[in-house]
């Protein structure tokens, strides 16, 4: 389980964030959870309780892409925290009790996010593209799928609904890129782009891809930049 979630644990957190729906509960002692583990994990549901309560008192969301907005904004809050933790002196056995607990939480956010953002999927089999739900919401929503890791029939989907977006840039070619590789890798297959990294004998690093020698090429093809694992930021753990 600690394997899976640094593997597939949040993508990068560098844009604007969004909030979620009803609170989330998972009980903070668990096997092997120690005093510093259990205190990490209440720190999390406090951000995540504090941002529940700020998203509550705003206006109702009016549209779709607010909703989004919200959606995602919870997830990455949560994923800051997380990402925050300092389990520096702490034992191999430590870590993982304490990250299973914690992704336990944020993983609980996501499914939420998933099923809220199904509810949304626009009827013509279209995706939520820059110019009709706005930049913060069409970025939302591919938050939310790529973090879909107990979902791939979500982020088959997503990933068909999403290619055709990518010519006109309504849907970032990054943003497509990720959603096709993370699947990859759920899948066991390599990836097509190199866009996910994952953590091998303590090395935040790009895993397999597929002919390697074409790689620069997709990738310039599709507009992203070249590959550098060094843009990544690893999980804790790793």
């Amino acid at each position: 389980m600690l394997t899976r979630r640094l593997l597939l644990a949040a993508l990068v957190l560098a844009a604007a964030p969004a909030v979620a729906a009803a609170p989330v509960y998972v009980p903070d002692a668990g096997p092997g959870l120690s005093q510093r583990g259990e205190k990490l994990v209440r720190g999390l549901k406090a951000v995540i309780r504090a941002r529940q309560a700020w998203q509550a008192a705003q206006p109702p969301p009016a549209s779709d892409g607010e909703r989004l907005a919200r959606l995602a904004d919870l997830e990455q809050t949560a994923r800051e925290a997380l990402y925050g933790f300092d389990l520096d002196g702490m034992t191999l056995d430590e870590r993982r009790a304490t990250l299973d607990a914690a992704w336990s939480v944020v993983e609980a956010i996501d499914r939420r996010n998933q099923a809220a953002l199904k509810a949304m999927l626009p009827a013509d089999g279209g995706w939520f593209g820059r110019t009709a739900y706005g930049e913060e919401a069409a970025r939302a929503a591919w938050l939310i799928t790529v973090h879909a890791v107990n979902d791939r029939r979500l982020m088959r989907e997503a990933a068909s609904r999403m290619a055709p977006l990518v010519a006109t840039n309504e849907v970032a070619a990054a943003w497509y890129a990720s959603v096709v590789d993370r699947l990859a890798v759920l899948e066991d297959r390599p990836q097509r782009f190199g866009t996910q990294p994952m953590c091998k004998a303590g090395v935040w690093t790009i895993g397999e891809v597929e002919d390697p020698a074409g790689l620069a090429a997709r990738r310039a093809e599709l507009g992203l930049q070249a590959m550098d694992a060094r843009d990544f930021r690893p999980p804790p753990g790793c």
